[in-house]
């Protein structure tokens, strides 16, 4: 009997904790490595998921990446996705982990892009 119980108790800590997953201590969302169409790379904060894109802040510029763009990607703490675009269920997690769960609302943006003195989107496309 107490087996089971000690077995159950063990079992509750195999995985992941919120000590050793950065996203929960800090304001930022997961890091992303992407290999663009092409090879070129880059690295930066995954900042919302949407539809048909990601929204990261790379290089100090906040820059839509298109999921057609996207040859290979990585995140920090969740490993390499196969599926681009994401299948309904993996955009939610997705979103989960990013600075914006909840998207970016026009003002948001707005707000986003001044703060790093952009009038616009950087876009990239296929």
């Amino acid at each position: 009997m107490w087996g089971a119980v000690v077995l159950a108790a063990a079992a509750c800590q195999v995985g992941g904790t919120v000590e050793t997953f950065a996203p929960a201590h800090q304001p930022a969302g997961v890091a992303v490595d992407l290999t663009l169409q092409g090879g070129r790379k880059t690295r930066g904060e995954l900042l919302a998921v949407e539809d048909t894109a990601l929204v990261v802040l790379a290089q100090d510029s906040v820059t839509l990446v298109s999921y057609g763009a996207i040859f290979d990607w990585r995140f920090s703490q969740v490993g390499a996705l196969l599926e681009r675009p994401p299948a309904p269920d993996l955009a939610t997690k997705l979103r989960l982990l990013s600075r914006f769960p909840q998207g970016l609302t026009p003002a948001l943006l707005g707000r986003l892009l001044a703060a790093h003195g952009q009038a616009a989107l950087k876009v990239v496309t296929e």
